[in-house]
């Protein structure tokens, strides 16, 4: 029991939260929302999610970037173009695409209008701005910092 506003004792769960959580749950299942999957209407396997742009799209890209970390940001951003390019319905041939590539001065110079515009979003690393992998790691008692 719990005490109102006016002082009057009336019936209540003594977990009600679990209780609100558990009833909107069974309203879900009931009107078929969730576990969808365990429809025997669906055969075969289902995809892993329903989110096509995230799946088919973003998800090659950022593997596309994990790849080649190692790579300078307006050579990333060159790689994304390539990717896109080569991933349309009909592809230019490469010496077109070259043609209408965008240049590393060119992708500096709309990353700075674009750091000019949202200045949160900063400048292009430059050399020696960033950590390099032998400051974190000393593989030997030897230098090795030429990368």
């Amino acid at each position: 029991r719990a005490e109102d506003q006016e002082g009057r004792w009336r019936w209540a769960y003594t977990h009600e939260r679990l209780v609100r959580a558990r009833n909107s749950v069974n309203r879900l299942i009931g009107a078929e929302v969730l576990f969808t999957y365990t429809d025997p209407q669906f055969e075969g396997a289902l995809p892993a999610m329903n989110n096509q742009i995230e799946g088919a799209t973003n998800a090659p890209l950022r593997q596309l970037l994990r790849d080649h970390r190692g790579m300078r940001l307006t050579r990333r951003i060159k790689a994304i173009f390539w990717w896109c390019y080569m991933h349309t319905e009909n592809p230019l041939p490469p010496a077109q695409i070259l043609k209408i590539m965008p240049t590393d001065t060119q992708i500096e110079a709309q990353w700075e209008h674009a750091s000019r515009t949202h200045p949160a979003a900063g400048v292009i690393p430059r050399w020696g701005d960033a950590i390099a992998w032998h400051d974190l790691h000393h593989t030997s008692p030897h230098r090795n910092n030429w990368d």
